[in-house]
């Protein structure tokens, strides 16, 4: 790494700059670019849109597409899930009837119950075959519930208020909300470690 990468990468961006005033669309390099893969590759930290890239040459153009050609499908996190009013729907929207009836069918699904049986072991005590057992069978339950419609508005006005789901580190209440890169309680007013 260091300078002779350095190097490279100005020598291609330099190569992309001259192409781009040369004529070459965007959306060209967008599509040779995406999905390149080498080291280094992962999280992408500072970025509200992009959470992980598969090269740096693979962000940086990711980037470019979210930005200036507005592909947010090459975006891990879409655009209107970064505005404050992503959560209420417009009346006149054909998408919020079927999110309705499905939230409807959500919230008259009921609890839904297994029972797995487990099988009765007659080993021998410590496993070895110098003691004896006295293993007991028993019918587990498994409890899946799902989450009712007041359940669920109210997750989507939590987050329509800003609160982020931390609790806090004072009053353990979950009130925290964004303050700049921090997160600070609404309830007692404390921060998560910034003044």
């Amino acid at each position: 790494e260091g300078a002779a990468f350095r190097s490279l990468m100005n020598c291609f961006a330099i190569a992309i700059s001259l192409g781009l005033q040369h004529g070459v669309p965007l959306e060209e390099f967008v599509e040779a670019f995406v999905f390149t893969r080498f080291e280094p590759n992962g999280p992408v930290k500072l970025n509200d849109r992009i959470k992980m890239s598969t090269s740096i040459i693979d962000y940086i153009f990711r980037e470019l597409a979210v930005t200036y050609l507005d592909r947010y499908d090459l975006a891990q996190v879409k655009e209107e899930d970064l505005r404050m009013d992503s959560m209420k729907k417009d009346d006149m929207d054909p998408e919020c009837s079927e999110e309705e009836a499905d939230l409807d069918a959500l919230a008259r699904s009921s609890v839904l119950t297994e029972h797995l049986p487990i099988r009765r072991n007659s080993g021998k005590g410590n496993g070895h075959g110098n003691g004896h057992g006295h293993s007991v069978a028993r019918q587990v339950e498994i409890t899946r519930e799902t989450l009712t419609l007041t359940e669920i508005k109210n997750a989507k006005d939590a987050k329509v208020k800003g609160y982020e789901g931390d609790p806090c580190p004072e009053c353990k209440q979950f009130t925290m909300v964004r303050n700049g890169t921090c997160l600070k309680c609404v309830t007692c007013g404390a921060t998560s470690g910034c003044s």
